[in-house]
């Protein structure tokens, strides 16, 4: 019996162990492993992108001719800094969207089936509209969003192996030829930005990123898209004193966003928690935004009159 009750207690240490050290080595890595940013997923035409330049691929040749740094992840990517601080390059969570062409054909009684099948249809949904909003991104926005390239279709035209260091700098030789990932010029978060401008008391670049900002976001929704979490602080960048959006991966589209009595109550919506970071700091910079987003309130508003005219 005592034999029983020590093998027992040491298969539970063990197994204890075990489950110990996983979390431990995810907590260390931050969850990240070359497999999760894997998958089975065939070719969709409607992820599919323009076709690079010759000048265009050698620029990606260059960016990636250089190790890569763990950076961080967010609730759709890994992402890496390259050595020179330019640039980012996110690797999609595709194991949290696409499940395992062997998940996708176990033979199941159906009502199991049909809890299986819709629980499919509904992580592509997620992952479609995803990707969908990297398109809009890259084709629509690439001058507001910073992306160099994207790949979410496997077999693109990169066909290059890259050097990462994980979080706890061990090395990955990764082969882009089968994954999706995006390629963005790197940037400091909005607000971490726009304080180093204001430490060094350029009060003309920070109305001018004011300006660009407001600017942005209106041309953004008379496009027709919107943001579905466009928090500021998380989601902005400034990059060589431009500002840029860094997170693209919510962008939806919405005709009726287009008008501008609506889209205007959203820059105001979007924009409160900054004007209120700019009041703690500089009064004459919280009026300047809440002037520009008037200016451009009364000269959209003005444009849409004679349009209806």
């Amino acid at each position: 019996m005592q034999k029983i009750i020590k093998y027992l207690a040491l298969t539970c240490i063990t197994a204890l162990s075990c489950i110990g050290l996983q979390k431990f080595c995810r907590s260390k890595t931050d969850g990240f492993a070359e497999s999760k940013i894997h998958s089975d997923m065939q070719f969709h035409q409607e992820f599919q992108t323009s076709t690079l330049s010759v000048d265009e691929l050698q620029k990606i040749d260059t960016i990636l001719s250089q190790p890569f740094y763990y950076l961080g992840k967010g609730v759709q990517c890994y992402a890496f800094v390259s050595k020179d601080q330019k640039y980012v390059i996110k690797f999609l969570r595709l194991d949290r969207l696409c499940p395992s062409v062997l998940y996708s054909q176990i033979s199941l009684p159906s009502f199991l089936k049909k809890i299986r099948d819709e629980r499919v249809d509904r992580k592509f949904g997620e992952l479609s509209r995803d990707f969908i909003s990297y398109k809009i991104a890259y084709d629509l926005l690439k001058n507001y969003t910073g992306l160099e390239y994207i790949q979410l279709n496997k077999n693109g035209p990169i066909n290059k192996k890259i050097t990462l260091y994980d979080k706890i700098n061990v090395l990955h030789e990764i082969d882009l030829k089968p994954l999706q990932f995006l390629i963005q010029k790197k940037a400091d978060l909005f607000y971490v930005g726009m304080q180093k401008i204001l430490d060094r008391g350029d009060k003309d670049k920070a109305r001018s990123l004011i300006t660009q900002l407001v600017e942005y976001l209106c041309l953004r929704s008379s496009m027709g898209f919107y943001d579905k979490d466009p928090d500021i602080n998380t989601n902005f960048g400034i990059q060589d004193e431009v500002i840029m959006q860094i997170d693209v991966g919510r962008f939806r589209h919405d005709i009726t966003r287009m008008d501008p009595q609506l889209y205007i109550d959203d820059v105001i919506r979007i924009t409160d928690n900054f004007q209120q970071w700019l009041e703690a700091r500089d009064k004459g910079l919280s009026d300047y935004l809440l002037s520009e987003i008037e200016r451009i309130k009364l000269s959209k508003l003005k444009n849409n009159e004679h349009k209806n005219c």
